[in-house]
């Protein structure tokens, strides 16, 4: 599996991720992953024009993460606490191969209230997410090492709220294909 970080880590522990993508800041050890911070369709519209890499958008207004959705450029939505999506960007999720990301730092970081909401926010989204089937990861999204966690643990405690984790993992291993496996080209078509 692949995990989504904020910081870059140097490995020295073994947490079970195959990769890490390293969102915010420069890495030579991981793969870099671009961060787009937007307010507006019209601000992802112009990031985008320099972006590279791995692109990552993070907004907490709908209608941005559903234009970003629908940009060729953008690999995932990244998770954050403020962040709302509606049932349209499920579903245009699907159909243009963005991944959702469901953090764990997110849910850990949350203020007491703002943490039950958010955990009862989560069964509803692993409804919509096996409704359409979309693309989703599980991570860590930590921003330093001590909110680092295992995979294993990351994976029980979004299964007990109602994650397929085999449909994670999934998802995850054809990410690691998409940015590693140099014959492979789209699903289905590699090169021999």
């Amino acid at each position: 599996m692949i995990d989504f970080i904020r910081f870059d880590y140097s490995r020295e522990f073994d947490f079970g991720f195959k990769e890490y993508v390293v969102f915010g800041e420069t890495t030579s050890r991981n793969v870099q992953g671009c961060v787009i911070r937007a307010e507006s369709p019209k601000e992802v519209r112009m990031k985008l024009r320099n972006a590279n890499g791995f692109v990552g958008v993070i907004s907490d207004r709908i209608e941005v993460n559903r234009y970003a959705v629908m940009r060729k450029k953008v690999d995932a939505i990244l998770d954050f606490p403020g962040r709302r999506l509606d049932y349209t960007t499920f579903k245009l999720a699907n159909e243009k191969d963005v991944i959702i990301e469901l953090s764990l730092h997110s849910l850990l970081s949350a203020e007491r209230g703002r943490m039950v909401k958010l955990a009862h926010e989560l069964r509803t989204v692993f409804k919509v997410i096996n409704k359409f089937d979309t693309p989703f990861i599980l991570t860590s999204g930590a921003d330093n090492l001590y909110s680092m966690r295992p995979r294993k643990q990351i994976c029980e405690l979004f299964s007990y709220f109602g994650a397929d984790v085999r449909r994670a993992e999934y998802w995850a291993e054809r990410l690691h294909k998409k940015l590693f496996d140099e014959n492979h080209i789209m699903d289905g078509v590699e090169l021999v």
